[in-house]
């Protein structure tokens, strides 16, 4: 299974800015850019980035998520 975020999908859709989402949320730029292009790990983001970033965003949380590649077996 791959779970990966889909927090710059979410924001571009709405039509928010980086800055706006920085100011809103508190998160640094730097970390909020690198939650954003996955080049942190899903585990390593906190949830309560993940809640002030779905507050700000005015989604659920679990829309900020993408998972492939299930297998049951």
């Amino acid at each position: 299974m791959i779970i990966k975020l889909k927090i710059k999908e979410v924001r571009e859709k709405k039509n928010i800015s980086i800055d706006y989402l920085v100011e809103d949320t508190g998160i640094e730029k730097d970390r909020l850019l690198d939650i954003e292009n996955n080049k942190i790990d899903v585990d390593k983001v906190s949830l309560a980035e993940m809640i002030v970033l779905s507050d700000s965003l005015d989604v659920s949380i679990l829309e900020l998520y993408e998972i492939t590649n299930i297998k049951i077996q």
